[in-house]
């Protein structure tokens, strides 16, 4: 979050440039926006041809700086009203889609950076036998000691096993990726056959985003990849799955920061109240998120994916 401030809209075109755009493959020179931060200027560029958004350098060059170690925002600030509506809106419409889609019984699921473990547990909860993968000591120590989870402490880059999984969760990982496109391959990799991806990343194409522009918590540096629904969907196609199904999920939790934002002392009222998030804070935001929903500009995108076979 620190700098987002920083961020700055700028559409121009640098002769001087040419990237590959993750998803297509499109040589890319298109900067939409510049961000500075520590004396260094970033770009985020604009494919022309599928339109993804994309950072470069990106912001974050080493794994450790990629890692995150805070616990009270892995589980929603410990907001056990949040929590409940995550679970009952989120969390079991993706077991039904995978449940649907691979049948009853216990299948066996690998959490990709799973945190502190508590969608993970959910999902154990709901008769899967469950892994997670998880870099951080800190966060990955409270998913074994509060849970009870088997956790595999390592960055998914490293990753060596030889089990293959039923179910494979990406949930808000790519987006912090520099080739999400390589890891989706690499997670197809632990994949059984038949096995079926989900992959959940915030849609940059949300409501909020065209409310609150260079406003709006674009969770930089942390965030190098913005994707919308149509460029999520090429991304797995070019890692060798075969979409069977994307929806959109709303969340109010980045509206009172961005709004924030708006004002003088925006910056330092965020820090104040973020992390003393609390469901009274998020009920003027309500309209908004709704009207996001049905427009169909939430903010968060799901996909549900299959590998496909030779």
């Amino acid at each position: 979050m620190n700098g987002e401030h920083m961020l700055i809209k700028k559409s121009f075109e640098d002769n001087k440039s040419d990237f590959s755009c993750p998803v297509c493959d499109e040589n890319v020179r298109n900067i939409l926006y510049i961000y500075h931060h520590q004396n260094e200027e970033y770009r985020i560029y604009e494919c022309p041809s599928c339109g993804f958004l994309f950072a470069r350098p990106v912001f974050l060059h080493t794994l450790k700086e990629r890692q995150m170690d805070s616990v009270d925002d892995a589980e929603l600030f410990g907001n056990s009203f949040l929590k409940k509506l995550y679970e009952t809106a989120i969390l079991k419409k993706e077991i039904y889609y995978t449940r649907k889609i691979l049948g009853k019984g216990r299948l066996s699921l690998l959490d990709i950076g799973c945190g502190t473990g508590w969608t993970t547990h959910f999902w154990k909860n709901s008769g899967f036998a469950t892994t997670g993968l998880e870099p951080s000591e800190i966060r990955g120590n409270v998913a074994r000691e509060r849970y009870g989870l088997k956790i595999i402490s390592d960055y998914i880059e490293n990753l060596n096993l030889d089990e293959t999984f039923d179910v494979i969760i990406l949930r808000q990982v790519i987006e912090h990726l520099e080739s999400p496109g390589n890891m989706l391959e690499r997670a197809k990799s632990f994949l059984r056959k038949g096995g079926i991806v989900v992959v959940v990343v915030p849609n940059i194409n949300c409501i909020g985003r065209y409310v609150f522009g260079t406003k709006w918590t674009w969770v930089i540096p942390f965030h190098c990849n913005f994707f919308s629904p149509d460029t999520l969907r090429k991304l797995a196609c070019k890692a060798g799955f075969d979409v069977l199904k994307t929806y959109q999920t709303p969340s109010p939790l980045w509206y009172p920061e961005s709004f924030l934002r708006l004002f003088p002392d925006g910056n330092h009222l965020t820090k104040r109240i973020y992390h003393r998030l609390s469901s009274l804070s998020l009920i003027p935001f309500a309209p908004l998120v709704m009207l996001g929903y049905l427009l169909r500009l939430s903010d968060n995108i799901t996909l549900i994916g299959r590998a496909k076979t030779d």
